[in-house]
């Protein structure tokens, strides 16, 4: 079967240390919890969709350590894995993920051969066939080669907190005009208006023609040249915020996998990331897509009222 989605982003080695709050620098303090697990944007996104029945392919580099019951999982929950390789010479991506109780949270990532990606050959075999691209976190070099070879097919912009500190202002502008959406969380945002020089999402329109920006517990809004629509997120009691926002990538998709429009999509978004906020771990409690579908029409008789 060919692939609905196919997504390009990391697939890391998560650690996850809790503590009552980030220290200042040159202090100390204890850690409270210290959990392992299975992580990465690109395998989150996939992971999420593609356990929600959505055909989903994924492309990513790995090292020669990448665990074999990771790999398991993945396969297990339908994500087709034919273009993630293994780069012997590394050790797969890790990331260790300090948070605190009042859900911040700092990120220190070893990026292992998804640092080099430009370096090697451009894999497209799966996004040629399939209907939506979505490019994640990763090169920006290498995400321009692959742009400029699916010319034409729908694809998505999510460089993540990348944006700020991977991604810088010509690679930004040059990629924009290539994707249909871009992804970004409030401070993703400043930076695309910084590097593009524009005052206000609605500008940015002029060269992209969809904006999907999450904001937290206050939902998400989606910006078109026809509307801006606010979704409302639920209240949910949020255990860990990890993966929160792949979740509603992976939402998102299977909204737009089952024909649902741009908001209704967005809902579903909503709703699988209030599932994921429940509990530790990125891909820890992924839900049904009769669960996604029943929170995300309670999101949007919100918005009839």
């Amino acid at each position: 079967m060919s692939p609905f989605l196919c997504i390009y982003g990391h697939i890391c080695l998560d650690q996850i240390l809790s503590l009552p709050n980030l220290p200042e620098p040159n202090t100390s303090i204890n850690i409270t919890e210290i959990k392992k697990y299975y992580g990465g944007t690109g395998a989150n996104q996939a992971a999420v969709a593609a356990a929600l029945g959505v055909p989903t392919a994924l492309c990513a580099y790995v090292g020669n350590d990448f665990p074999a019951d990771f790999r398991e999982f993945l396969a297990a929950k339908g994500v087709d894995l034919h273009d993630v390789e293994t780069m012997a010479e590394y050790e797969t991506p890790t990331v260790l993920i300090v948070s605190d109780q009042q859900q911040n949270q700092i990120a220190y990532v070893y990026q292992g051969p998804m640092g080099d990606m430009d370096k090697f050959p451009v894999k497209t075999a799966r996004a040629q066939e399939a209907e939506f691209v979505h490019l994640g976190t990763g090169s920006p070099q290498y995400y321009l080669k692959v742009l400029q070879a699916l010319d034409g097919k729908r694809t998505a912009l999510d460089p993540a907190q990348e944006i700020h500190h991977v991604w810088n202002a010509e690679k930004f502008q040059e990629a924009l005009p290539y994707t249909d959406i871009f992804f970004c969380n409030e401070n993703e945002l400043k930076t695309a208006l910084k590097y593009t020089n524009k005052k206000s999402a609605e500008e940015l329109l002029d060269t992209v023609k969809i904006i999907v920006n999450t904001q937290g517990a206050a939902g998400s809004v989606i910006y078109t040249e026809e509307e801006t629509m606010t979704i409302p997120a639920t209240a949910t009691k949020v255990i860990d915020p990890t993966g929160a926002g792949d979740a509603f990538r992976g939402g998102f998709y299977a909204g737009l996998y089952r024909k649902k429009s741009m908001a209704e999509a967005a809902a579903c978004g909503n709703a699988a990331a209030s599932f994921i906020l429940q509990a530790n771990g990125a891909v820890s409690n992924i839900p049904s897509w009769e669960a996604v579908e029943k929170k995300s029409a309670e999101i949007l008789s919100l918005m009839k009222k």
